[in-house]
Formats: structure tokens, C-alpha cells, sequence
């Protein structure tokens, strides 16, 4: 933690117990003046008025053009001289001005424009096949594209949000069910997915060039986030197939949540080896939702007449946590 964060969490503590009487003004003022706070740090807001800035003179540039061009040739001339603007503004901010924060956030915006600019191509010169699918995949290429070019982790992001959507679209529209990736063999396939996201995180951590191995967190966070969510609906619904869609019975979803529970436990295991605090993240945060989900499927459904007493053995375990993790937060800044 930065020094100028914990002087201000100090200063704020000492706030509350001069309020609270339990200690003295003078004994508040005499401790205080050991943790100089420092200036606030304004990156936040310098970044939110950049967004904001940026939206209005887009919005004037539509109407402008709107006005005198029409339709379409305000929505992609703006969208394409709005990419290039946002894109070079932020490459300059970012690579000579030093605004860091400031740039990626412009570059991001750019990178959006250009997707808006390529939509509106689309939906413009539509053939009428509504594979909206291939669209949102050809977005994600885009993003991916402009991420490593300008390597940009927000840029990633974007691109591993609308990757999950193309994943997940393109198996629904190929089998025409209409339903999106509720409707697959299917979580398995974003199983092999979290996987291989894990695998690229490996192979940036290790072996790319180290202007790219910031990426690596990104993937991490993505295959995890797959994986887990793949196997919290496996233990849900059990095993999917063509035949038999929604069939999965109680052995079959025991067993996918005793795995589900196995990798957890195993990320929190690698995150003590290794230092990865976002394994452990992971790891206790769905091990929890894991213990819950047991509970109501195989506590709660096989006992209805007593409902009242799942509700307050949950609503009183969520509250005990609210207390401890309150605690803890409150505690760990003095600790550290």
C-alpha cells in the first residue's frame, strides 16, 4: 500500500475515534501530525473528465454532421474520424506526456468509436443473415488487435468480454437454439476455454516480451472466471447433451461440485505457493458460493417445510461474514 493512502486511512481513524470521545483533540492532533496525508490523488478524476469531455464534442461532431450530411454518413464519418482522433490523442498522452491513465482510458474510447464505426458498417450494408455473432467475433479482433499494438490492458479487456459473448453467440446461432450458451453440451466448452486462457496467461508470464506481460494478469482473470463459472453450472444443471439438454441428476451434480470445490481449493493452495493473491481471490470467493449452492440444492430442496430455517442460517451467515470481512478491513491497514 502506497504511504499516502495509509496516512489518510490513519488520519481517518483518528477522525473517528476523536468523534467517538475516545480519544482527546490534542492526543488526535499529536498523532496526526506524524502521518502527513499528502496531496489526493486527482488521477481518477482527470480521467473522468477526459471521458466526459470526449462524449460531448463526439455528441456535437454527430449533430453537426447530421444536420448537413444525413443519417449514416454522420454515424460512420463520426465514428471513423472520432477512432482516430481518441486513438492518436491517447497514444500522445500516454507515450509522450506521461498521462498514463489518461491515454489508455482514450485509447480504450478510440477503440470503442472504431467498433461503433464497423457495427454501423454492418447493420448499413446488412445482408440480412443476422449472424450477430460473426459480428461481435470480428469486434473482438479488432479490440485484440489494437490491445497488442497499443498495449493496452483495457483494450484486452474489451476484447475478452466480447470473446466470451462470440464464444458463447456463435454456439447458440450454430445450432439454432436461439439461446446463447445456456443452451449448450455447453458449459464444458467454456471449461476448455478457461483452460486455454490459463495457458496463454503461462505462456505471457514466462516467454513474451515484457511490454506484454502485464497481459498476463488479464488472461488470468478471464480463465479463471471461465472456469468457474463453467463448473458453477455444471454443478447446477449437471451434464449437457443434444439428447437429453437439461438432464443432469443429483450424483452427477455432486460430483461436479466436489470438482468445482477441488479447484478451488487448489487455486488457494498455488496462490500460498506462488503469491498470487488473485488465485486465492478466486479460490475462497467461489469455494463460498460453492458451499452455498450445495446447500440450497441439496439441504434446502430436500426439506421445504423448513424453509424459514434455511433463511436464517443464510441470511445469518451472510451477515457474520459482513461483520468479519468489516473487521478485517478495518484492522489490516494498522497491521500492515
Amino acid at each position: 500500500m502506497k504511504p499516502e493512502v495509509l496516512h489518510r486511512r490513519i488520519q481517518a481513524e483518528l477522525d473517528r475515534l476523536s468523534e467517538e470521545k475516545i480519544i482527546t483533540p490534542e492526543a488526535r492532533a499529536q498523532i496526526g501530525s506524524r502521518y502527513v496525508a499528502g496531496p489526493v490523488d486527482l488521477g481518477v478524476l482527470a480521467r473522468w473528465f477526459t471521458i466526459l469531455g470526449a462524449v460531448a464534442v463526439a455528441a456535437g461532431l454527430a449533430i453537426l454532421v447530421h444536420d448537413h450530411a444525413g443519417k449514416w454518413a454522420a454515424i460512420e464519418g463520426g465514428q471513423a474520424l472520432l477512432a482516430l482522433a481518441l486513438t492518436g490523442l491517447g497514444w500522445y498522452l500516454g507515450h509522450r506526456k506521461a498521462m498514463v491513465q489518461t491515454g489508455a482510458t482514450l485509447e480504450l474510447l478510440g477503440g470503442m468509436a472504431l467498433q461503433g464505426l464497423v457495427t454501423a458498417l454492418a447493420i448499413h450494408h446488412s445482408t440480412g443473415s443476422k449472424n450477430w455473432p460473426a459480428l461481435v467475433g470480428i469486434l473482438c479482433v479488432l479490440a485484440t488487435v489494437l490491445a497488442y499494438a497499443l498495449r493496452n490492458r483495457l483494450l484486452l479487456i474489451l476484447a475478452g468480454v466480447q470473446a466470451f459473448l462470440w464464444f458463447g453467440g456463435e454456439t447458440g446461432y450454430a445450432s439454432e437454439w436461439g439461446a446463447w450458451w445456456l443452451g449448450m453440451t455447453y458449459p464444458a466448452r467454456f471449461l476448455a476455454a478457461g483452460v486455454v486462457y490459463l495457458a496463454v496467461a503461462w505462456v505471457h508470464a514466462r516467454f513474451v516480451p515484457k511490454s506484454w506481460q502485464s497481459f498476463a494478469r488479464v488472461y488470468l482473470h478471464l480463465g479463471l472466471l471461465d472456469l468457474h463459472l463453467a463448473l458453477w453450472f455444471l454443478s447446477v444443471f449437471g451434464w449437457f447433451d443434444d439428447v437429453n439438454r437439461w438432464g443432469g441428476d443429483d450424483k452427477q451434480r455432486l460430483l461436479f461440485t466436489l470438482l468445482w470445490a477441488g479447484v478451488s481449493v487448489v487455486g488457494v493452495v498455488l496462490a500460498a505457493r506462488t503469491g498470487l493473491r488473485v488465485l486465492r481471490s478466486y479460490g475462497f470467493t467461489f469455494l463460498l458460493i460453492n458451499l452455498y449452492t450445495f446447500y440450497f440444492q441439496f439441504v434446502a430442496m430436500n426439506s421445504p417445510a423448513l424453509w424459514f430455517v434455511h433463511l436464517l442460517l443464510f441470511g445469518g451467515g451472510l451477515v457474520a461474514g459482513g461483520f468479519f470481512l468489516e473487521r478485517m478491513l478495518r484492522e489490516k491497514p494498522l497491521g500492515e
